[in-house]
């Protein structure tokens, strides 16, 4: 199975996802927020990181930036609801450019799963 990355501020929607991919076999570690999620690419390889785009510290579009630029890249799911000032459209526009595929909140579990799927075979 994967080595996978998930990376979202928001506890219960970076658990549910943990354990949903756990369930389904992968190794699975977590970070809150980009800069947690930078710190752990640095010591760690992946085969997909997850990341939420509307973060604080540092949002998804860092680790984005950051993931593009490893040589042995990941592959990467780019996961949005939006925030107050953005809808989760616009926040994916961005991502859509350098993630390889993007899934905009609230998504079910089987969705989620034929993303995954689909990354880690291609």
């Amino acid at each position: 199975m994967a080595e996978i990355l998930v990376v979202d501020d928001v506890d219960d929607v970076r658990e549910g996802i943990v354990e949903f991919l756990q369930a389904a076999g992968h190794t699975v570690a977590e970070a809150r927020d980009g800069g947690q999620a930078i710190a752990t690419l640095n010591g760690r390889r992946f085969d997909l990181v997850i990341t939420d785009i509307m973060m604080p510290v540092q949002d998804g579009t860092e680790v984005i930036m950051h993931l593009v630029g490893l040589p042995d890249r990941p592959k990467i799911l780019a996961i949005s609801g939006g925030a107050s000032t953005v809808p989760a459209y616009m926040a994916l526009h961005l991502a859509r450019l350098k993630a390889d595929a993007t899934l905009m909140k609230p998504f079910r579990n089987d969705e989620l799963g034929e993303k995954v799927n689909h990354l880690l075979k291609g």
